[in-house]
């Protein structure tokens, strides 16, 4: 996977994420509580950033993509570190973390290197 195919990943990505922030806008929400709209805000937002993120990166050289996702992939390992497992911590993000890492690993890698998808 060249840089020209991580843009292209990042841009269907994107396009997977307005579909989403649409259907979490357009989900009958009346009946929620004041906590819950804002977990349903609050996924719209990250969301997306997430999208206005990828679309921005598209638009940036190799070298600029690489560094942006490698910066991306290091913060992401520091918070894998930081997930606290400890005894009746209920909320375990390790896993969603770990997957996030593996994946930006994997595009700066073939970003980087130039190889072609397998």
């Amino acid at each position: 996977m060249t840089a020209k195919e991580v843009k292209t990943t990042l841009e269907n990505e994107a396009e997977l994420l307005e579909y989403m922030i649409e259907a979490v806008k357009k989900f009958d929400s009346s009946g929620f509580t004041n906590q819950a709209q804002f977990i349903k805000d609050s996924w719209v937002r990250f969301l997306g950033d997430r999208c206005q993120t990828n679309r921005s990166l598209v638009k940036t050289d190799d070298q600029e993509l690489v560094k942006d996702l490698a910066e991306e992939m290091s913060q992401v390992e520091e918070y894998v570190k930081a997930t606290n497992r400890t005894k009746g911590y209920t909320e375990t993000w390790e896993t969603f973390l770990t997957c996030e890492r593996d994946i930006l690993k994997k595009l700066v890698d073939r970003a980087q290197n130039g190889k072609s998808a397998p």
